[in-house]
């Protein structure tokens, strides 16, 4: 596995382009890459939750990797492997999808992935702050699987930022099929998981329109030591509270 460095705040950060495999709860065996400027966490949200920590200046020096050196790299990490992942999967430190060049990331990805791995899926998980932008939208509906972000609670709380859901909803659902991501924390003055915030939740999520929802709370330490996980017993209720509603959904709870 890639080495991660340690951050104050209970973050990591990759150091590689390709990280993993790692056993992923959602995906099972997934290779990561990591499309973000080295030593750099950079991101449109900033969670309170996030397992990278909290955002950071361009590191010193560092850039965004090249369409080649994402493929030279992935092509390397698949020579090596024993056997292939089940997954390759954007994600890093931070938003893959703000790469400047991200749909010819994509290309070469995919073109590496025909070459040395055509049986293994590759997918993305983003925050869907750029999902409207024609290109992003166009790269993204190339991938096997599209893992969007839409976490309940208040979003300057929850993801650091705010956003017009109406947009957002709205750019998620040229990209269906489509899986929505949702993770389900409490802070020191919220709870993402109460009646009011799933209240007001689930009509973004019908407005969404996905075809499976993932339920989850914390498996790391996230930035904020403050933010707490949610029992899987109040996840539960909260995937009947889906299926009432939006009954032809999948959800899953990890």
């Amino acid at each position: 596995m890639a080495a991660a460095t340690p951050r104050a705040d209970s973050g990591y950060l990759w150091e590689t382009i390709v990280t993993g495999p790692v056993r992923s709860r959602r995906l099972g065996m997934s290779l990561g890459l990591n499309l973000l400027p080295s030593r750099s966490k950079i991101c449109s949200f900033d969670c309170p939750y996030c397992e990278c920590g909290f955002n950071t200046p361009q590191a010193p020096g560092a850039r965004w990797p090249s369409p080649d050196e994402v493929a030279h790299s992935l092509r390397r990490a698949l020579d090596r492997l024993p056997a292939p992942p089940q997954w390759i999967t954007f994600s890093g430190n931070g938003e893959p999808t703000l790469h400047p060049r991200f749909a010819v990331v994509v290309e070469r990805v995919l073109e590496v992935r025909a070459e040395r791995a055509p049986e293994v899926k590759v997918g993305v998980l983003s925050n869907g702050l750029l999902a409207g932008r024609p290109t992003v939208r166009d790269a993204l509906r190339r991938l096997d699987a599209r893992m969007m972000k839409l976490d309940p609670g208040p979003q300057a709380r929850v993801n650091g930022a705010t956003y017009d859901p109406a947009a957002l909803t709205a750019a998620y659902r040229a990209l269906k099929p489509l899986t929505i991501q949702a993770m389900v924390v409490r802070g020191p003055d919220w709870d993402s998981a109460d009646a009011a915030s799933v209240a007001a939740w689930l009509p973004l999520l019908s407005a969404a329109d996905p075809d499976v929802v993932h339920l989850y709370s914390l498996d790391r330490a996230p930035a904020d030591a403050r933010v707490q996980n949610v029992p899987r017993e109040r996840l539960l209720e909260m995937a009947l509270a889906i299926r009432q509603t939006l009954p032809r959904i999948v959800v899953e709870v990890f």
